[in-house]
Order: structure tokens, then sequence, then C-alpha cells
């Protein structure tokens, strides 16, 4: 039977399905400011309800992601991926029998917006398992999707309601969502070792190991991950507020609705090189990649607030890419803060828990600017209170950026390896300190051979770092007597 390795050329076609499955979710969720116009011609709704319905399937996608975490950690990224498949192409489908807003809040709503949740939190394991040394680059790769969908069904959102309608174009798309499926059958099942000690365990004992808990809520014992979730919050609100009201926005300096792909586009193609710089950025050992995250955090408030001001066609897109280009820092650089704050074997439920937060502030986030927009008729009002939002989202970074740094002091100061299931010591001299089975198992073990980068894992809130030629070292091991 096929065994795929991580950052195998398996690997990589496994980012190529999860890049597709993300242009189909960023072309869905993210064009919510399209979905705004049509929605607000085909029903009597009010800005605040219709804000309130194109914010959903984001929403939703948020919020499903701790489910898409039971079923990755249950049956495995591949099922969790296909059903979350099944889910938002059957809500896109059944969208086409609306007759109401209501009926679209189930459907285009919670149902779509539930299934691509579950589909993203399985492709983002996906990644997680099938890279190592190149898993930022390969996290922003993937984020990329979500902008080249948003430029891509810009265009094509416009052009299937102008020829089929807003039923016809909802149908479509259910077709194109389909195709989730068929990425996730690419992700093979593959066995990792999140655990050192899983190099010394028997086969049935490893399947246990990997067994984890349904939820796992240990990853809010980190002060850190909460300021990281409360951040996300506030950021989300920001974004809500900004690219849901956007292209009604872009009315006010003189662009029709066929032009409001012009204004995603700008920001979608500054979004991808903004990506593709941070990811390959952020792979750089000397990169401190949460500092730079919350630099862009802070540079994106100060551009989105500045809108109302540059109130000019060429203002608001030079503005907007300014948005996309640092913005793109959630989804480049995002997925190494989490994995540096909780570590690698809850890294999926520090993902899964991250996002409910994030649904919160877009939930308030859209509704706030269509509420904003009756009381004084004009989006000036939201557009600052979204610049301001993100400058304290970007504030609220300090404490991540202080904890890892102080963290990754302390693994420099710790000398303790873990050569099996015992603990061996080494001095100041080199020697090693431990009992003399512990020493005569280290012997016994020269033909391991682990690899040269150190393995970083927490087990318990307990730290063990595996140390390379464990071969060399053994022969340098004096028995204790």
């Amino acid at each position: 039977m096929f065994q795929p390795k991580r950052d195998s050329t398996w690997s990589w076609l496994v980012l190529f399905c999860v890049l597709c499955c993300q242009i189909v979710l960023g072309g869905i969720c993210l064009s919510g400011g399209l979905f705004f116009v049509i929605f607000t011609d085909a029903f009597d709704v009010s800005p605040a309800e219709a804000a309130w319905l194109c914010s959903f399937p984001i929403t939703m996608w948020f919020i499903s992601s701790p489910i898409g975490s039971f079923l990755t950690n249950q049956y495995g990224f591949r099922l969790c991926s296909f059903v979350g498949g099944i889910l938002a192409a059957s809500g896109l489908s059944v969208s086409y029998f609306a007759t109401s807003a209501t009926f679209l809040f189930l459907s285009y709503g919670f149902l779509t917006g539930l299934g691509l949740g579950i589909n993203y939190n399985g492709c983002m394991s996906a990644i997680n398992v099938y890279f190592d040394t190149y898993k930022t680059l390969a996290a922003g790769i993937s984020s990329v999707g979500h902008n080249l969908g948003l430029i891509i069904f810009a265009d094509i959102i416009v052009s299937l309601e102008e020829s089929f309608g807003w039923r016809g174009m909802l149908l479509i798309l259910g077709g194109i969502a389909f195709n989730l499926c068929a990425c996730a059958l690419v992700m093979l099942p593959m066995e990792v070792l999140s655990e050192t000690d899983n190099y010394y365990r028997s086969p049935k004992k490893r399947e246990k190991s990997v067994r984890k808990k349904s939820i796992n809520l240990s990853v809010f014992r980190k002060l850190s991950f909460v300021f990281l979730c409360i951040s996300n919050v506030f950021m989300n609100f920001s974004q809500g507020i900004y690219i849901l009201h956007l292209p009604s926005y872009s009315k006010d300096v003189g662009f029709n609705r066929n032009d409001f792909g012009t204004v995603l586009m700008v920001y979608g193609i500054s979004n991808i090189v903004g990506k593709v710089f941070f990811s390959f950025l952020g792979h750089h050992p000397q990169v401190n990649v949460t500092i730079v995250y919350a630099l862009s955090l802070c540079v994106t408030g100060i551009s989105m607030g500045l809108t109302p001001v540059f109130l000019t066609q060429t203002g608001m897109l030079v503005l907007a890419g300014f948005v996309g280009f640092f913005f793109c820092v959630t989804g480049a650089l995002v997925n190494a803060i989490i994995h540096k704050i909780v570590g690698f074997s809850r890294f999926s439920d520090g993902v899964g828990m991250s996002l409910p937060f994030k649904a919160t502030g877009n939930l308030i986030g859209g509704p706030m600017a269509g509420v904003l927009l009756t009381m004084t008729g004009s989006y000036a009002f939201s557009f600052y209170l979204a610049g301001v939002t993100m400058v304290l989202a970007a504030c609220l970074m300090v404490h991540p950026i202080v904890h890892i740094k102080q963290r990754e002091k302390n693994h420099q100061a710790k000398n303790i390896y873990l050569v099996s299931e015992k603990e061996v010591e080494i001095s100041e001299k080199g020697t090693f300190i431990g009992t003399q089975k512990a020493i005569n198992e280290m012997e016994n073990e020269k033909q391991l051979k682990i690899d040269s980068k150190l393995i970083d894992m927490e087990t318990d809130d307990r730290i063990y770092e595996v140390i390379p030629d464990i071969e060399n070292h053994s022969e340098q091991c004096p028995r204790l007597q």
C-alpha cells in the first residue's frame, strides 16, 4: 500500500488540492460584498439584515472549525474535508429554491458556511501533517487560494448573476463546490509521530497514542493563546466591515456595479503578493513572525482608517492595495504563530479553537457597519471604526511576542535530552547523568537515526527536545559505576 512521506512529491500534490479548496472557499466567503448588493436588490431587507446574511457564511466557516477539529481528531483530515465539501455544495445548491432571506440564512449562510469551515480545518490539518521543513511556506501558499478565489469569483459571480439570475448563479456555484470532495480524496491518511516516545512504542500503542480527546481545551491554559483569540475578535470585526462594505462604498467615488470586481481584484492581487512575500519572510530563521504579524495589522488598520480621507477612485484602489498586502499575514503567518504558542501536538486544536473568535468579530462587524450606515447615511464612521479596532488587535499581540521570545530563550537554556522513555541529562563536561539501565538502553539504540532538526513538542506542559546524532553521543557515554 502506498505510504506518502512528509515533504515529498505527494505532499506538494496535496498542497495543490488544498489550494483548490481554498479558492472555492475564498470565492464564496470573501465575495460577501457582491452578495450584499445582489441580495439587497432581490429581497426587501435593510442594510443591517443583508449584512447579517452575507456575513453568515464566513462566520459559520470560523464557528464550525471546532467541529472540523473533532472530525479530524476522530476520523482523519481526509473524511473531514470530504464531509465539508458535501455540506458546502448542498447548501449552495439548495439555495436555488430560496423564497426569502430567512431561507438563505439556513442554506447559503448556515449550511454552506458549516461545510466550508469543516473542509478548511481538514485541509489545514493535512498541511500540518504532510509538511515539516516547508510548513510555513506551504501554509502561505495555501492561503493564497482565498484571494485567488476572490479574484476569480468576483467576475464569475457578476457574470453568472447577469446571465442566469441569482438562483442560477447559486446553483452553478454549488456544482463547483462539489469539487471539494474530489480534492479531499487526494489527502491520503499518513501517520506522523507527534510525541517523542512514539519512536519506541509498539505499533498498537502508537495507534492508541494518536487518539486525542474530542475537544482539547488545554490550549486556553496559555495566556498568549487567549490574547491571540481576543486579537482575532477585533481583527475580524474590522475586516468584516471592510471587505463586506467595500464594494458598496466604492459607489461613492464613481464605481458602478460592473466595476466592483476591479476594487476586489486590487485587494486580492495585493493580498496574493503579500502572502508570497510574507511566507518566504516567515520561513527565514532570523525573522520573528509574531512581530511581523503585529506590525502588519497596525499598518492595515491605518490604511482602513484613511479610506474616507482619500475618498477618490485612485485613493480607494491604492489603500485597498495596502490593506490587501499587509492583512495577508493573517493567512501567511497565523498558523506559524499558533504552532509556536501551542506546539505540534495541539496545533489542530489551536486552529479550531481560535477561529470561533474570528467568527464573533466577523458576525458583529458587518452588521454594525450596516447599522451605522442607516444612522449616519455614510460609511465613513464605519471605516474609521474598522481602522481603530484593527490597530487594537495589533496591540493585543504584545503579550504573545514577549511570551514566545521568552520561551525560545528557555529552550536554549535547557540541556535535557530524551533518549528512549528514560531521561538522561548531559552535564557541562559532556558526560551523561542517569541510571545504569537508562545508559545501557541508550547504547543499545545506536542504530537509531533521528532528523537533524530539533523536534519541539509538548506533553501536558512538559517540554521535550530530541537531539540528533544519538549514535555519536552514545559512543562517548561513560558507564556509571
